[in-house]
């Protein structure tokens, strides 16, 4: 089941089943709390790992809405090579109630409702990574991702990412990380009517610091942050201050935050609760409402924009099979 909010708040509740195959070993709720960076582990044979996921939530009557995510994720290891690859799916849509006002004589008047369906979630994410491990405390990685994610405006962005990750800390209670790179950014936007509103391209330069700390044998915490700086001058992107085609250089940063609680609750079965923020600091333009009239546009003097902000809450249940 899961139920999300959109704007600058999401709080979502799912239930998951995970797949777990290892060459070795017993198989516990869940693996110990690790982020998208890899790591290297002690592998003498070919390992794969698969994890599959997904919600849903129905409402009918007064309320109707239709919420629904599905996720998979796998990875392959061996020796110093790690490949892993994701993908998502999440869409929501509500029936909402609009006043018809009927009587010209009378525009204040509601003579009749009109329903209308509103998309309230629409996106989709796939994304591979590669890592190979020179020794244990250094490696270069690359990373490809397509997406899109309508109600922020973006009908695509893709692009890729190549840099150093460097492991800093390595304990049997705690683990950072840190990794400096290259990102290529490609954005293009929901259309408008009456709107023409190029596609941007985005070089920036990459920072990520990671940590995971265990409290027991049970329990572990992650915490991630991510930042990104526009290096290129984004001439076609509208900005935000302005209003006008060109966002400088460094006006375009996008920061990742992340935190994440896993714990194992019996021999096969887990909860883990995650919070994610986003922000960024020149969004895409808000497209059109959902449910607006036919044909409808904002005024050639009026373009709003998307939040800044973007948060996201999830308590999750994991079951392992192997």
């Amino acid at each position: 089941m899961k139920i999300s909010r959109l704007r600058t708040g999401t709080f979502a509740l799912s239930f998951t089943l995970a797949l777990l195959s290892s060459t070795a070993g017993t198989a516990l709720a869940q693996t110990d709390p690790k982020f998208e960076f890899g790591k290297p582990e002690a592998v003498k044979t070919v390992e794969w790992k698969a994890q599959a996921k997904g919600g849903l939530l129905l409402t009918a009557g007064n309320s109707h809405t239709i919420n629904g995510s599905v996720g998979a994720s796998v990875s392959r290891k061996e020796g110093g090579n790690k490949l892993a690859f994701e993908g998502a799916l999440a869409y929501g849509k509500s029936t909402v109630l609009a006043p018809v006002f009927g009587d010209p004589a009378n525009p204040t008047q509601i003579t009749a409702l009109d329903e209308r369906n509103v998309e309230t979630t629409n996106s989709w994410l796939t994304r591979g990574r590669y890592d190979r491990f020179f020794t244990d405390n250094n490696a270069g990685y690359g990373t490809a991702q397509a997406a899109g994610d309508k109600i922020a405006g973006k009908s695509f962005y893709g692009g890729g990412q190549v840099g150093y990750s460097r492991q800093l800390v390595k304990s049997d209670l705690q683990l950072v990380v840190a990794e400096v790179g290259y990102d290529f950014s490609y954005e293009s936007y929901v259309s408008q009517p009456g709107k023409t509103l190029d596609a941007v391209s985005v070089h920036s330069a990459r920072v990520f610091a990671g940590e995971t700390l265990k409290l027991s044998a049970a329990t572990g915490i992650t915490g991630s942050v991510e930042a990104l700086f526009n290096l290129n001058k984004e001439d076609k992107a509208i900005s935000v201050g302005t209003k006008m085609p060109g966002v400088e250089p460094f006006k375009d940063t996008r920061v990742i935050g992340k935190l994440g609680v896993t714990t194992t609750l019996r021999k096969s079965l887990g909860m883990s609760f995650g919070f994610t923020l986003k922000y960024d600091q020149n969004p895409a333009p808000r497209p059109v409402p959902g449910g607006s009239p036919a044909g409808s546009g904002y005024a050639p003097t009026f373009q709003p924009f998307s939040d800044k902000v973007d948060a996201l809450t999830e308590a999750t249940l994991v079951y392992s099979f192997l």
